[in-house]
């Protein structure tokens, strides 16, 4: 009796020692599950604040990142242009850029592109945004997050640049009947040439550069512009000159453009341009930028 009173004894001591052990692991499974329930409820609020924009992370991703990238064309004076001296990107789009950096706490990276490839960059998603000088058109709303207006208080009537010998024949779209205009691939230009000018064969050209070149060695008849800008070749070259003739246009303004679908990002977006036209830093940098790049010739 004693015997099996003793294996008894072992056997309720080892039970014992057992359950003893099996709380401690217990216990050790408690505190990590503590700690995952700390990361998921960190991982909860994340979640959250996807939620209320649809698992959009567009603007957490770029102020996670400390950076914003920003596509330019930087061959239309004076939005975006390079500066003679110093090679510098500058312009009245360049600085709404920066305006956007700042108000976003990050620092500003700069690509520079033809127009075409910005709005490539914009549509895959390989830059935050662009500033090259928007035009807000149905294909681009399809394609691309448009921001509100900006540039409202600016001329946007369009035109095509001819040789100053010729100005006085070109008064309406069927003069241009026959004749080979230049346009930048992709922009408004493009699309009021094609439409417009029915009669016309359209030439595509990468960078206005190209397009007045043309002009002056008689490839092509005329190089569709915006009045501004084609004002600013007048200016550098005297046999090149604005015609009576200006395309139909309702534009109103230019626009941010960012990727399909960064509806956060687009939101803020939206609030910083907003914020900008009306203390009247659109026109100002507009202005600043049109005094410089004339002073270097560029317009």
């Amino acid at each position: 009796m004693k015997i099996g009173n003793a294996k008894k004894i072992t056997a309720l001591l080892l039970a014992l020692l057992l359950a003893m052990a099996a709380l401690a692991g217990c216990g050790s499974g408690d505190n990590t599950g503590d700690d995952q329930d700390g990361q998921g409820d960190q991982q909860g609020q994340r979640e959250q604040q996807n939620g209320e924009t649809g698992g959009d992370t567009s603007l957490q991703d770029i102020l996670d990142q400390g950076e914003i990238s920003v596509a330019i064309s930087p061959d239309y004076a004076p939005y975006e242009y390079l500066d003679l001296a110093s090679g510098e990107v500058k312009g009245s789009d360049i600085e709404l850029a920066k305006y956007i950096a700042k108000e976003l706490g990050v620092t500003l990276k700069i690509e520079q592109m033809n127009f075409e490839s910005c709005l490539a960059a914009v549509q895959s998603g390989s830059c935050d945004i662009s500033t090259s000088c928007l035009s807000w058109t149905q294909d681009r709303a399809e394609s691309m997050a448009l921001s509100e207006y900006y540039n409202q208080d600016a001329s946007h009537a369009q035109t095509v640049l001819v040789m100053k010998e010729e100005a006085d024949h070109y008064k309406t779209a069927a003069d241009f009947d026959g004749k080979k205009i230049a346009a930048q691939n992709g922009t408004t230009q493009w699309e009021m040439t094609t439409s417009q000018l029915t009669g016309a064969s359209a030439e595509a050209i990468s960078v206005i550069g190209d397009g007045i070149m043309m002009l002056l060695q008689d490839k092509v008849d005329g190089v569709a512009l915006p009045v501004n800008v084609a004002e600013s070749y007048t200016q550098t070259y005297d046999e090149i000159a604005i015609p009576e003739f200006m395309f139909d246009n309702e534009e109103i303004g230019n626009v941010v453009a960012t990727k399909l679908g960064n509806d956060a990002l687009l939101e803020k977006l939206n609030e910083i341009v907003k914020k900008a036209e009306a203390e009247g830093l659109c026109k100002q940098w507009l202005e600043e930028a049109t005094a410089d790049a004339q002073a270097q010739g560029l317009i």
